[in-house]
């Protein structure tokens, strides 16, 4: 057996083990990409469990999380019907959340959370009264007594 034997002999040998090498090493590395759903839903009602329209949603993350590809930290959306549902890829395993809402005429409102597991929330906003938005309770009637006099 000359060179050239020993050489057609070692060759498939050496594709063989560096193949082995190449799954196998795709296999360590895929282990550690592992891909989590991080979902957040609510639902947001007046105080007397009405849904509310047109609701304001913010969510802020401690760390991104993606849409497709594109990173997200804070994410707005309206609520319409007085839903929402926030699903998107999380590479961590646990991402801490807030989510605000608000709406005109209403006090807002914000929880904080980790997904996973999904987090769903409730939220039941208070109308904020005249007093509060002039920010003295005797204003209101004060004015109201002037009037009538």
């Amino acid at each position: 057996m000359g060179a050239s034997g020993a050489l057609k002999i070692k060759l498939p040998t050496l594709v063989a083990l560096s193949c082995v090498f190449l799954v196998s090493g795709c296999a360590v590395r895929r282990s550690r990409n592992q891909d989590y759903v991080f979902g957040v839903t609510g639902v947001v009602t007046g105080e007397d469990g009405t849904p509310l329209k047109d609701v304001d949603v913010i969510l802020n993350l401690d760390a991104p999380v993606y849409e497709g590809i594109a990173p997200v930290r804070t994410k707005r959306l309206m609520a319409i019907d007085g839903t929402f549902v926030l699903m998107y890829i999380s590479g961590s395993p646990s991402t801490k959340y807030t989510v605000t809402v608000q709406k005109n005429g209403f006090d807002p409102q914000t929880v904080a959370g980790t997904a996973p597991p999904d987090g769903h929330h409730v939220f039941r906003l208070r109308r904020i009264s005249d007093n509060d938005r002039k920010g003295d309770p005797g204003t209101q009637a004060t004015e109201t007594q002037r009037l009538a006099n």
